[in-house]
């Protein structure tokens, strides 16, 4: 999770910074830098695309359609903007949505799912603050906005499908717009990782366009068993990509202080920390070629296709077992630490699809 403070115009280059330059092939099929939702304790709404201009303007607390301040809006640097949480999964699943495009879509829409659904959560359990500053109380939100970034690949390069999922820092309650309560969203990060693994490990279409193209999910770990071997040498090939740029990034920012460097010097870092560390390989130029070269290195590394038709394993209501569900969550919850709250509680078992797995296959519960 992230508590993004800051201009406004620099959360923009903080989330195209979070991608490689491969990800413009993708983007353009987009309409704008990120997806705009309303939601309230009942309802989740898809708002009109935010371009960039929209972003930064909705980022610094504005109205992005009458364009007044919502609210009293703070100026200064450790104002808080928006709070972030990412709605990844393994590189196995982004690695499998890497070589058939009916995986990828599948894996778009559940990774959309999650993300709607965490923000309908989110509205029904934000607080904000209201009262003197010496006598305030906590009320329930009425409204929140969020955004929603989503990148197709790492800094790297990679096989990275994720979401930045952002809550605006401006909720309405009380007949005004007001301040997030951020420590209680903090609170919730357990219950927030959770949903959001759950939501697309359960996903019955993600599942079913695995098992079409002869792959598994791991019940314990939630990773493709055919693709699992392979997550190392992409791991770490993008590890030394990171660190080239990373080195690229602080030697320029050491000779341009207070700058912030731009999308262009951004690919040219991408393009050279490629090339070094990779010398013996072409510096892709597109998603479309990055695609290809990603299946490439799979094969070249041993990879051979599963025979389509994987089986798919059907858990019903019934074969649930609730006490073990649980059991689990609050003797995982008792071994981390001493005390813990309701959003953790929930985090647990939301997460937890082993235990019914496991358990399922003892026979139905009665």
């Amino acid at each position: 999770m992230k508590i993004y403070r800051g201009a406004a115009a620099a959360a923009r280059h903080y989330v195209e910074a979070d991608r490689s330059r491969a990800d413009h092939y993708y983007l353009a099929e987009g309409s704008g830098v990120a997806m705009q939702f309303a939601a309230t304790p009942d309802s989740v709404e898809r708002r009109a695309d935010m371009d960039g201009e929209t972003y930064e303007r909705w980022v610094a607390g504005y109205d992005v359609d009458t364009r007044l301040t919502k609210g009293r809006l703070r100026k200064d640097e450790k104002g808080v903007r928006f709070v972030e949480v990412t709605v990844n999964g393994p590189k196995t699943w982004s690695l499998a949505a890497a070589l058939h495009p009916e995986i990828a879509g599948a894996y778009d829409a559940a990774q959309m799912a999650a993300a709607e659904e965490l923000i309908g959560w989110l509205a029904s359990h934000a607080t904000t603050r209201v009262g003197p500053r010496d006598r305030q109380v906590q009320i329930p939100v009425e409204q929140i906005e969020a955004a929603v970034v989503r990148h197709f690949t790492s800094r790297a390069g990679d096989p990275h499908r994720h979401l930045h999922l952002q809550v605006n820092a401006r909720v309405f309650a009380a007949g005004k717009w007001r301040g997030l309560h951020t420590v209680g969203v903090r609170d919730s990060l357990e219950a927030i990782n959770g949903i959001g693994h759950a939501a697309v490990m359960t996903n019955q279409g993600f599942r079913e366009a695995l098992a079409h193209h002869g792959l598994t999910l791991d019940a314990e770990t939630g990773e493709v068993v055919e693709l699992a071997a392979y997550t190392g040498a992409f791991s770490a090939r993008a590890k030394q990509i990171e660190a080239n740029i990373d080195t690229y990034e602080a030697e320029w920012r050491s000779d341009h202080p207070g700058e912030e460097p731009g999308p262009a010097l951004r690919q040219a870092w991408d393009r050279r920390a490629w090339a070094d560390a990779r010398p013996d390989k072409v510096v892709p130029t597109n998603g479309e070629e990055l695609r290809h070269r990603w299946m490439e290195e799979l094969h070249e590394l041993g990879y051979v296709a599963p025979a389509p038709g994987a089986p798919l394993p059907v858990l019903r209501t019934g074969a649930v077992d609730r006490d073990g569900v649980v059991e689990l969550a609050l003797v995982r919850l008792g071994s981390r630490r001493s005390a813990w709250n309701a959003a953790d509680a929930q985090g647990g078992g939301r997460a937890d699809h082993r235990v019914r797995r496991r358990r399922s296959r003892r026979g139905r519960a009665p």
